[in-house]
């Protein structure tokens, strides 16, 4: 069994993405960038290419943009294919986690819900967490 992973986006998002991964967990990753509609063309086919080459046994992880967007939406039926997962609105702190999992067995949805989870508490407004800062430099 192999972990695929697939970063698609509708811009570079996705190769920039891929480069931070390949930087981080190494250039053996089983990695598939689609950057979406840059030639104004339909990527059905591109999805269904990926998936036509990927074994049924191993595992493929889809990391996409947007919620709803029409990248997510392609992928979308795949979802009941065994051992794949989609999952929607990446940033770097997910698709780290997500890559440097162990590849020793297949990831669990609950699994992954743990790392989608941790990676929701990444997001935050940096303005108010210097503004806590500085109130508590004014406790003192």
């Amino acid at each position: 069994m192999k972990r695929h992973y697939v970063i698609a986006s509708h811009s570079t998002f996705s190769a920039g993405m891929a480069n931070a991964l390949r930087f981080f967990a190494g250039d053996d990753l089983e990695l598939t960038v689609l950057t979406a509609y840059v030639d104004n063309k339909p990527i059905d086919e591109q999805v269904k290419d990926i998936f036509d080459n990927i074994p049924e046994e191993d595992e493929v992880i889809v990391l996409t943009d947007l919620m709803g967007g029409s990248v997510n939406q392609k992928f979308f039926p795949y979802i009941y294919r065994q051992h794949t997962h989609v999952i929607t609105g990446m940033n770097l702190s997910l698709a780290m986690a997500i890559v440097m999992e162990p590849v020793n067995d297949y990831l669990s949805a609950d699994r992954i819900r743990e790392i989608v989870e941790e990676a929701k508490k990444q997001l935050t407004y940096v303005n108010d967490v210097a503004s806590e800062q500085v109130g508590d430099d004014d406790d003192e």
